[in-house]
């Protein structure tokens, strides 16, 4: 790629100095007297070192600076100072720029500080290159894909990804939105900004707020310093809104108005522009929420521009077998064993299996076989109990005529919590709820008991 340089200066005796001196070096010289112009110059000519004045009319040094490194933050700016500006020109290295010049120049230095830029831009697009490359191979994909409407779903994400528009993945807990969530970040124009991923059931509801939005110091007690929210650090990027039927009421506005305008407001704060692709997902019916009142129907709207359901496992046979073979695969390398093959036994109990769990299950079984099996083939014994005992059918629980929906509900979480050994997180996975809805469900019943078991007032 050929070497470019721009000049910005307001004084073009000072252009023309830095001409002369860098006139023996092989790159394409760029100059402008105006930084409106030059910020232009920069978008089209994309430039890997600019020289800058520190004190300019219009603009000075550090907003230009500013703008540059919004467009692209490998650019190397180096300032151009008077003796007056030496404290200012330490405060925009600071800021980011790469080194300072100093009037009046010196040739054998500019032509030392500008090969020096061009080189650690080098370096950055280098990095960057190989950081693409990983992801690239990282990136997930779903060649193992043989469903009819799995393939079609896979294609409409792969068109989404290219636009910018907000996508609403809704599938069964453990269908794998997360990792649709990440292929289509993978595949976006965004792919090298960040991807910020936030589940909103795993947050309590008092915190939410402030961990999507910041605060400022003071705010509330604790805030004893300032902090970005996770749409702040996910400015120019994508942010992945996991579980987003479980974000409250309050806190519905402000990612509404963030979804409208491009508005994030901290905490105890004043409102600050963001650019975020906004990815959501949920287990839940979300129209069910909106008619419930639980859900705002406005940002509903906004956030199904393109809705992407994913099938449940059940209704995907044709992609066990290919889904068995790659976690297999997959877990005998983590695991650094041979590739194992599956017994046909064991392949029975899978495909009878109706996979409640989804994907995760599967994936969880299967890494349990990998490390259990002892020889080379995973037999029904490396599989858990529940493939073969309970064939899938799901738990069973004795309903009394006369109960109620609740103490029904009770019963299920119990005989659920009971069936885990407590682990309330894979409880929630298996009801297809938030571990904050056992939670509050749990201090309901712990609640009616107490009250149960209450003196009767005299």
């Amino acid at each position: 790629m050929k070497k470019k340089l721009l000049i910005l200066d307001d004084e073009k005796n000072i252009i023309d100095s830095l001409g002369r001196a860098l006139n023996g070096l092989d790159m394409e010289l760029i100059t402008s007297q105006e930084p409106e112009k030059a910020v232009e110059l920069i978008k089209e000519h994309v430039p890997q070192v600019v020289i800058t004045d520190l004190k300019m009319p219009k603009m000075d040094g550090l907003e230009f600076m500013e703008k540059v490194k919004e467009f692209n933050g490998n650019i190397q700016i180096i300032m151009i100072t008077g003796h007056g500006t030496i404290d200012d020109a330490v405060t925009a290295m600071k800021k980011g720029a790469y080194d300072f010049i100093p009037k009046p120049f010196n040739k054998q230095e500019i032509i030392a500080v500008v090969n020096r830029a061009f080189e650690k831009t080098a370096l950055l697009e280098e990095n960057f290159l190989l950081k693409e490359k990983l992801r690239l191979n990282q990136s997930p994909n779903f060649e193992w894909g043989k469903n009819r409407a799995f393939k079609s779903l896979i294609e409409r994400a792969g068109q989404a990804a290219a636009s910018d528009a907000t996508i609403l993945i809704l599938g069964e807990s453990g269908t794998g939105k997360e990792v649709l969530a990440h292929y289509i970040f993978s595949n976006s124009s965004r792919a090298h900004r960040p991807f910020i991923t936030v589940n909103c059931a795993a947050i309590p509801e008092n915190l939410l707020e402030a961990e999507l939005f910041g605060y400022k110091k003071g705010a509330f007690t604790g805030a004893y310093q300032d902090k970005k929210g996770r749409f702040q650090e996910a400015n120019g990027g994508s942010i992945f809104l996991d579980e987003i039927g479980e974000m409250p009421l309050a806190v519905q506005p402000k990612l509404l108005r963030i979804l409208q305008e491009g508005d994030a407001t901290p905490v105890g704060g004043a409102t600050q522009k963001v650019d975020v692709r906004i990815i959501a997902a949920t287990n839940k019916n979300l129209r069910k929420q909106v008619e419930l009142g639980l859900f705002r129907e406005d940002l509903f709207y906004r956030l199904n521009v393109i809705p992407l359901q994913i099938p449940p496992l059940r209704q995907r046979p044709e992609d066990l077998h290919s889904l068995i073979s790659y976690f297999i695969s997959k877990y005998c390398k983590k695991n650094k064993k041979q590739n194992l093959s599956i017994h046909a036994d064991a392949l029975r109990i899978m495909e009878n299996y109706s996979w409640p769990g989804n994907v995760r299950e599967l994936e969880n079984a299967i890494e349990r076989a990998v490390i259990l099996c002892l020889g080379h083939q995973i037999t029904p014994e490396d599989l858990p109990d529940e493939l073969s005992n309970g064939g899938g059918a799901g738990m069973q629980v004795s309903i009394g005529s006369g109960m109620t929906m609740d103490e029904i509900e009770m019963m299920v979480i119990r005989n659920s919590l009971k069936k885990n050994h407590g682990d309330k997180a894979k409880t929630a996975d298996e009801l297809g709820i938030s571990i904050r809805t056992i939670y509050r469900k749990l201090e309901a019943i712990a609640g009616a008991e107490a009250a149960a078991e209450a003196p009767a007032s005299e």
